[in-house]
């Protein structure tokens, strides 16, 4: 942000308040009730003090005088190169009472920030609630993304300080905009009108900013407009109405005082506990005199339409620039306020009558005779009344002058014009205020640690998702009814179209309210399995299936299409069982009624939950889906089913073929059809896994990076979708021993969960255990240690003791404790993780044999070979079963199987497994350390056994000159020793 964008008093305004406000001891003034109003005073002064300057108007308390505290010395700047969390300092941009705001470089995201950091003591509050603030005004931003609401991009923490990390916008406040040059009504209007916009996004999330002020509002030189500040936030209707107010405001509306008394006019005034906020302090009002509604003052509840008066207060500021309550001192600005007395416009305003009638009723001291909400508020702004007589005036001169030509077919428009209008409504009961509701509280109900930040990207996708209805729907009808430029065939097409994806939004919404922790769990990428709205737009009426001719067999039809759309959303939150138990019924009415449309739509929705619970039949019933869908010409289905089947075989080594068939046919059909978007992405991660398990890593990249291309054309690039697939691109460089490559897709797919899914989600303790995982494959060990053991603190608190990740996330661990010469808490970590694969999977299961491998290695270390021998050979057999014989993932076991007979002093018997390992290593695209490992091991053993120390020598050769990348050096230096104590022979 700009440096202006957050500053606060400075020193030099500091000297500029009353001495006597320091001139009086702690005792003294805590027993004077009159000193109530010389604090108020105090306030005011320092406010007046810092607009004089140019400065912002701080957030202030207002409330019973407090011990001041003695004078902090002033903050000295962090030196440039600064580490505060993994952001490096640029400058100081400015500084203030709560904080300091630096211009910083983000390594991980190449990118400059905001840093804002808070001070200790920070407006005089103690550090618990300095930070509990800080972290409230993150919370609450990272809640919204909106283009008029500043984005956060992380909160943490730097020695006892804690910061937050924000968009560095060029710009200035709204106070210093005014003042840059003179603005026009019109001008002040739209850039407010952008504020409010995202003072509206602030509401429909639940929130109240409670102090919107120009301070508090960012104009950027790129022409954005920004609320930002969200340290007071408040959910909406916090308070208790009815509870003894903080301050006793009737005292101030029974002083009718001149105003030389004014000072004294608070005399006698009671505070109590405010209880909207665990961040006000005892006794005190929060907020900024002059900006803040009159039920701040009286402590009642708070809601969107208190905020609808700080924007008025704001907007009348920015109008006629000065403050909508006249008074001097303190007292006089609240009994203004709660009395609604507002100043005259200047006589030389050229700001409209009914553009003050607007702010006025905004200004209304009672909060039910304001506007509605945010959104009339800004509307009303907006109906300029010379301009709407204007339009009827010419409206009249038309209808006078062709009344007896056009008037039906005026009529005519208009009706059809409502009926456009009007489709809104069809997502009553399907995504409105009593569904969000529902949801919110079933959300919050599982008590899952991530469930809100859950809530939020749910309701931001879904209300995109509405969203694109509500346009597509119109259009469609528009496209018909108004313009003529589509048949009413193409009409019924799409309308058809988007009242399926209608019926599927009202199941998922359905299955959402009552949703449970697997769900919450699973509830963004249940959102973004939706069928997509944009096949809607080009829907092809002569491809579009005949429905039923006789009537009673069509509304069964369409019953049981209902069925498919709540057995989808079953499938897509990830409840495999329970939709298996509405789509199979379906298939079996399916078939007795003999329409082929819904059969293909049956099976392959049966097919896809199929596969899901692991049913051996999922191949069949996809198959099936896929030739009658060819038969009655819906390529949408044969397609979906096509990649369904390319998923179902993409992480089996047996069935690499037919991944590269299937993939082959779905890809010249979405060719053929001109379809992208997130199944043409689907598709193309899913040969990547193919690939993958076929052993051929850089293929798998290529096909990843597909996928990413045609997901960025749909999807933001910080969306779940983006990042899954970037992780799966993480783990193909991974392979390939490119770490530094692997490092940056890891950050990237972690900022974007964390951004879409909150800080506790298990998709982000799985991204922090890449993240880790990568570090120690760089050497960067003791580095590693620190998001390893987070990711897996946040997966063992959000998922089962069942999940499988559990035992991944401790393996990557255990093996970096291990590099890190923790051997002892290595062995540890390693043996929980090889129960948490046995408890996961089963102790026969392939997966065990990772975590099993493992604590292999870390027993030959520890000297303990004759143990380890034991876990790599069951680890050898459990892969062998699983994956084949010629499978590279079996040359890891293998070669720590070789490493535990050298060990043993058995060189002989090493010898087979090691060539075994390299055949498998030479012949497949691995890691260069994982190749050279087994080379190395191989020349010991060749050279331990005379057999042939010239062929030993050259493979350790190979080995050491293949190890240039990060992480490398300490094997790379073991095999050279190794090679200076060799003397050639022969």
């Amino acid at each position: 942000m700009a440096v202006e964008s957050l500053k606060r008093s400075q020193p030099e305004q500091q000297a500029a308040l009353p001495e006597t406000a320091g001139e009086r001891q702690p005792d003294e003034r805590a027993g004077d009730p009159d000193d109530f109003a010389q604090v108020l005073e105090e306030e005011l002064l320092r406010a007046h003090a810092c607009m004089s300057e140019g400065e912002a108007e701080p957030t202030r308390v207002v409330g019973p005088p407090l011990p001041l505290p003695l004078p902090a010395p002033e903050a000295q700047p962090l030196p440039r190169g600064t580490s505060v969390g993994r952001y490096l300092v640029l400058e100081r941009l400015g500084s203030g009472g709560m904080g300091e705001v630096y211009a910083a470089f983000d390594p991980q995201l190449n990118r400059r920030v905001a840093i804002k950091l808070l001070l200790p003591g920070g407006e005089g509050l103690d550090g618990g609630e300095a930070r509990l603030r800080l972290m409230r005004e993150a919370q609450a931003m990272a809640r919204l993304s909106h283009p008029n609401v500043l984005p956060v991009y992380d909160i943490g923490e730097h020695g006892d300080q804690v910061f937050i990390a924000l968009e560095l916008v060029e710009g200035h406040t709204l106070r210093q905009w005014l003042k840059e040059q003179p603005r026009g009504w019109r001008e002040v209007v739209e850039a407010l009108t952008l504020a409010g916009r995202g003072l509206a996004a602030a509401h429909a999330a639940g929130l109240v900013h409670r102090d919107f002020k120009p301070d508090n509002v960012l104009v950027g030189r790129d022409g954005r407009v920004l609320v930002f500040d969200f340290g007071l936030a408040c959910e909406q209707g916090s308070g208790t109405p009815g509870t003894p107010t903080p301050v006793d405001l009737a005292e101030i509306l029974r002083a009718e005082l001149p105003t030389t008394a004014e000072p004294h006019s608070l005399s006698g005034l009671h505070t109590r506990e405010p209880r909207e906020t665990p961040v006000t302090r005892h006794g005190l009002i929060m907020g900024t005199p002059g900006y803040m509604a009159p039920e701040q003052y009286r402590q009642e509840a708070v809601t969107a339409r208190a905020d609808q008066f700080s924007f008025c207060a704001t907007l009348y500021y920015a109008l006629y620039r000065e403050h909508a309550f006249a008074g001097s001192g303190a007292a006089a600005l609240a009994r203004a306020t709660l009395q609604g007395r507002l100043r005259p416009p200047p006589r030389d305003s050229r700001v409209p009558g009914w553009v003050r009638r607007v702010v006025l009723k905004g200004l209304h001291v009672q909060p039910q005779e304001r506007y509605v909400s945010m959104q009339a508020l800004l509307d009303a702004l907006h109906d300029d009344p010379r301009a709407r007589r204007r339009r009827q005036a010419f409206v009249a001169v038309a209808g006078a002058f062709l009344v007896a030509m056009v008037a039906g077919a005026v009529g005519e428009w208009h009706q059809r014009q409502g009926l456009c209008q009007s489709v809104a409504t069809r997502l009553d009961g399907v995504w409105d205020a009593p569904r969000q509701d529902a949801m919110r509280q079933a959300f919050l109900a599982t008590g899952a640690p991530y469930a809100a930040d859950t809530w939020n990207g749910v309701k931001d996708s879904l209300d995109a998702y509405a969203s694109q209805w509500v346009k597509g729907q119109r259009g469609a009808c528009e496209a018909t009814k108004l313009r003529g430029e589509a048949s009413e065939e193409l009409l019924t097409a799409r309308t058809t179209c988007l009242e399926r994806r209608r019926s599927e939004l009202k199941a998922l919404t359905d299955v959402l309210a009552e949703a449970d922790g697997r769900v919450v769990e699973r509830a963004v990428e249940a959102v973004r399995g939706l069928s997509e709205l944009s096949p809607c737009d080009t829907a092809d009426p002569l491809a579009a299936s005949e429905p039923p001719k006789d009537p009673q067999v069509a509304a069964r039809v369409e019953e049981l299409h209902t069925a498919l759309a709540r057995a989808r959303a079953l499938r897509i939150s990830g409840q495999f069982p329970a939709g298996l138990t509405v789509a199979s019924p379906v298939a079996t009415e399916a078939n007795t009624l003999g329409y082929h449309p819904l059969v293909a739509e049956a099976l392959l929705e049966l097919g896809q939950l199929q596969a899901g619970f692991g049913n051996s039949e999922a191949e069949r019933t996809l198959k099936e889906a896929m030739w009658m869908a060819d038969e009655v010409r819906l390529d949408e289905v044969r397609a979906e089913a096509l990649v369904a089947l390319t998923q179902l075989v993409a992480y089996d080594v047996a069935r690499v073929q037919d991944g590269h068939d299937w993939y082959r046919q779905a890809r010249a059909l979405l060719v053929r059809t001109k379809r992208e978007g997130r199944l043409l992405a689907g598709l193309e991660s899913a040969h990547g896994l193919v690939y993958a398990a076929q052993g051929n890593a850089g293929a798998a990249e290529t096909s990843h990076r597909n996928a990413l291309a045609a997901l960025r054309k749909v999807a933001s690039p910080d969306s779940p979708e983006v990042a899954m697939v970037l992780r799966r691109l993480g783990n193909t460089l991974g392979t390939q021993g490119r770490h530094t490559e692997a490092l940056e897709a890891y950050q990237h797919a972690y900022a974007a969960f964390r951004k879409a899914l909150g800080a506790e989600h298990p998709r982000v303790g799985s991204s922090l255990v890449s993240l880790g995982t990568t570090l120690s494959a760089l050497g960067r060990h003791a580095e590693a240690l620190e998001p390893l053991r987070q990711g897996f603190a946040i997966v063992d608190r959000s998922l089962s003791p069942r999940h499988a990740f559990r035992a991944m996330a401790l393996d990557a661990l255990g093996g970096a404790l291990w590099r890190d010469g923790k051997t002892d808490e290595a062995l540890e970590v390693l043996k929980r993780a090889v129960e948490a694969a046995e408890l996961a999977r089963g102790p026969a299961h392939p997966d065990v044999a990772g975590p099993v491998s493992s604590l292999g290695l870390v027993l030959v270390d520890a000297g303990r070979p004759a143990e380890a021998l034991g876990h790599f050979e069951r680890a050898v057999r459990l892969r062998e079963t699983a994956l084949g014989e010629q499978h590279p993932e079996l040359a890891g076991p293998l070669t720590g199987r070789g490493e535990a007979l050298l060990k043993l002093g058995r060189p002989n018997d090493a010898l087979l497994p090691l060539e075994r390992a390299l055949a498998l290593r030479e012949t497949h695209t691995v890691a260069p350390v994982e190749l050279a490992e087994t080379r190395f091991a191989l020349a010991r053993a060749l050279a331990d056994t005379h057999k042939d120390p010239a062929r030993a020598r050259v493979l350790a050769q190979k080995a050491a000159s293949s190890l240039e990348q990060p992480g490398t050096e300490s094997l790379r230096a073991r095999i050279q020793a190794w090679l200076d104590t060799r003397t050639p022979r022969g």
